[in-house]
């Protein structure tokens, strides 16, 4: 008797056993259908893909992160129909973020939609994460550094572009100030941009310590000592102020050389690999 009231036990189990090795398969088999969409580029077959995967089995490695990469992968900035598809990847990538904070890809992935949004302090603000939890990344370090220079072109383009004539307009509030609040919120302005230029040389240096011939970094330490020297007026009676200009333009003129020689190692280094010969 007791043989038999255990036999429809060891069925339900044997049953169990067999659904949960359903799932398992069915899981993984699409993983691996969706990497394969992901690789071909064709994101919403790799959603689809991704999505059974996880439905069969939530705890499936890497699923979640590649549903939100194909997400990223149907982002298009400026483009309104692809708007969701920034908030669909943000939403996993934070929901990755939740079980594994320090995954840099889901750190990498949030930034760049915040840069490509113009987002850019969200980007700033997860850049320096991804160099904080993978310090001996050189683009980790670049991204946190010429995202700082974005920053200024968004707000201040007449420092970027060397042309006073750029300046945005003043908002309401500024118009509505009187013309000594005015000039403290600008001055305060222009120490947010130094702080913005001492930290983004700060992480662009950093970058080059790990990658000597980190062209890009090197084109942005040019950029931003761009931007303090066109924080100066060229017209100036001040001399020394006018002195620190024409040294800011210099250092400038030094890194942009630096970045020209960088091309041409890095353009050497890569003909070498390939075989190249001239």
């Amino acid at each position: 008797m007791h043989q038999k009231k255990s036999l429809p036990v060891l069925v339900v189990f044997l049953s169990l056993g067999l659904v949960g090795g359903c799932n398992w398969f069915n899981s993984r088999d699409n993983l691996n259908r969706g990497v394969q969409a992901y690789q071909a580029s064709n994101y919403p077959l790799a959603v689809e893909h991704f999505q059974a995967a996880l439905e069969f089995d939530p705890e499936v490695p890497n699923a979640e992160l590649y549903l939100g990469l194909s997400y990223a992968g149907q982002y298009v900035p400026q483009i309104p129909d692809t708007e969701n598809f920034a908030d669909l990847a943000i939403e996993t990538y934070l929901s990755v973020l939740e079980r594994e904070p320090d995954n840099t890809t889901a750190i990498g992935g949030l930034a760049a939609i915040y840069q490509s949004r113009l987002d850019l302090d969200n980007a700033r603000s997860y850049y320096e994460r991804w160099a904080e939890v993978d310090p001996e990344n050189a683009t980790a370090h670049y991204s946190a550094g010429s995202v700082n220079w974005h920053i200024v072109n968004l707000s201040n383009p007449e420092l970027t572009l060397g042309d006073p004539l750029a300046a945005l307009p003043l908002t309401a509030e500024e118009t509505a100030m009187s013309e000594e609040e005015l000039e403290a919120a600008m001055a305060a302005e222009d120490d947010d941009i130094r702080g913005l230029v001492e930290v983004g040389q700060q992480s662009l240096d950093r970058a080059l310590e790990l990658d000597g011939n980190y062209e890009d970094a090197m084109i942005f330490k040019n950029l931003l000592y761009r931007v303090l020297a066109n924080m100066i007026p060229d017209d100036t009676e001040d001399e020394e102020a006018l002195a620190r200009r024409e040294e800011f333009v210099a250092l400038a003129d030094e890194w942009f050389e630096e970045a020209n020689q960088a091309r041409i190692r890095n353009q050497e280094e890569a003909a070498t690999e390939f075989g190249v010969v001239e």
